[in-house]
């Protein structure tokens, strides 16, 4: 009981209830292994100014929750303890919790638990809710009724290349009239896009376009490396190049032929880093795009890429890295031959020594592509330590049927923001399970919670019958898109 007054008003004092005669102190669940291994380690929260109590963190996907024993601890001693069940799957009816503190509950319908104080007068009720994921968390969901298409301007579109630059996407994109659109957004989730038409004054190779911090660069059909500082006026470098393998801090790095042989090459010059000759198995062609890791430990940043096509035809199953200086293969194995496949750093979870929770790693990803015979990559590859060691991802993980057999798709990872509504009694406060699963940023307003989502998508891409396709794919690590824990 409390109570509060204003002693400088006339106004009747006013009264605020709370149970502290009929407070639940814990609420756990009866270990059973044949439910869930740790059920008994299951955090639940107590709500007891709305009368709930629940497990903010859902149980997994599946689990059997018509057959549970509670374990409930009062506050103080209590004259009547009953859990009434309805609606639920198995079983419905009243269980005097005093009397039999091991009956099972079904918790798949609506279960309420009425305690009377030992005075014989208080009385409250609290809603008792088990949630358990519809989704399993570490499945990738790949959003078919949101794909969208590409922002051109016509119909037909027979070649595209998008890359970000200043954390904005831009789209260039070739028209089924061989006109030009170059397209942005600063928010690909929302599918708001900023289209022009563009005059590029070359015959110019879409898929070679890359950006760095201060421009966009571009091979024409020639091999003549151009530059634009803002993708729409083009001027010539010199440079002749018989392939653009991407960009490197405010750098673009290829390969030409320096007098018949093969060298490594980089513009604008620098004498820091010299040309070097080109490993016969260096992919020149159909590899995925070129990945930048930072990394503490060292002053540059190392660049990857997976797969490709070699001068002399073979497909690649290796994965390359560039650290400022130099090229070497980096991977013992674990991906097939592959050339346009998609590469991208995205998230993974896995388990640490304390039960139900997960840690974040950074993960790169490998998906799509072809394989040497031709056939689609269906698997999906994933690497924890930076493209060393590679393995097929979980059976959750992999792509769907419906998913299109894509190979030179443009991958792009950019953030959308969720939202959901705390009021049914979530509260921000200190708890042991903070955390538990991601710290994402969030933002509180009353009862509405927003939170950084990252997406993978994907655009373009070439479809087995040759042809561009024109759509844009989204996926998601299901744990993503749950309520964080806060």
């Amino acid at each position: 009981m409390a109570s509060a007054c204003n002693s400088k008003s006339d106004q009747p004092e006013e009264i605020v209830v709370t149970p502290s005669t009929t407070a639940v102190k814990a609420f756990t669940l009866k270990a059973n292994s044949a439910v869930l291994s740790n059920l008994d380690s299951v955090f639940f929260s107590i709500d007891l100014d709305n009368g709930v109590i629940f497990n903010a963190d859902s149980l997994p996907k599946g689990t059997n929750i018509t057959k549970l024993i509670p374990v409930i601890t009062f506050a103080n001693s209590m004259s009547e303890v009953k859990i009434e069940m309805e609606g639920g799957s198995e079983k419905t009816g009243t269980v005097d919790y005093l009397e039999s503190p091991n009956d099972t509950i079904d918790f798949s319908g609506k279960v309420t638990l009425n305690v009377t104080a030992a005075d014989g007068i208080n009385k409250y009720s609290y809603r008792i809710k088990v949630n358990v994921h519809k989704e399993v968390p570490d499945s990738m969901m790949w959003d078919k009724l949101g794909v969208s298409d590409l922002p051109s301007r016509l119909k037909g579109a027979v070649a595209q290349k998008t890359v970000i630059r200043d954390k904005k996407v831009f789209t260039l994109i070739e028209e089924s009239d061989a006109s030009f659109t170059l397209a942005s957004t600063s928010n690909i989730g929302e599918g708001s896009w900023s289209k022009e038409s563009v005059t590029i004054p070359f015959s110019p190779e879409i898929e070679s376009l890359t950006a760095t911090s201060e421009a966009f660069w571009m091979l024409d059909s020639d091999g003549n490396l151009y530059t634009s500082a803002d993708a729409k006026t083009w001027s010539a470098t010199g440079e002749r190049w018989i392939t653009l393998v991407g960009s490197y801090l405010d750098r673009v790095i290829g390969v030409k032929d320096a007098g018949g042989h093969l060298t490594h090459c980089h513009y604008p010059a620098s004498d820091m880093i010299a040309d070097t000759p080109v490993d016969p198995d260096f992919p020149l062609y159909q590899r995925s795009e070129l990945r930048s890791i930072e990394n503490p430990y060292t002053p540059y940043p190392t660049a990857i890429f997976a797969g490709g096509v070699t001068a002399s035809g073979n497909v690649s199953s290796d994965v390359w890295a560039f650290d400022g200086s130099s090229w070497a293969t980096i991977n013992n194995a674990g991906i097939p031959a592959l050339k346009g496949a998609t590469l991208v750093k995205y998230v993974h979870y896995r388990n640490t020594n304390k039960v139900f929770v997960k840690k974040q790693y950074d993960a790169w990803l490998i998906i799509g592509g072809s394989l040497a015979d031709g056939s689609f990559n269906s698997s999906l590859f994933i690497s924890l330590n930076n493209g060393v060691n590679w393995q097929k991802g979980s059976s959750a993980m992999q792509l769907p049927d419906y998913f299109p057999h894509l190979t030179g798709a443009d991958g792009i990872v950019a953030d959308s923001y969720l939202k959901a509504d705390l009021s049914d009694a979530w509260k921000r406060m200190p708890s042991r399970s903070a955390g538990r699963w991601m710290k994402p940023s969030y933002s509180v307003d009353g009862d509405n919670i927003t939170w950084e989502c990252p997406y993978i998508y994907f655009l373009g891409g070439t479809l087995p019958d040759g042809t561009m396709s024109s759509e844009i794919w989204r996926g998601v690590l299901a744990r993503l898109t749950f309520t964080p824990i806060i």
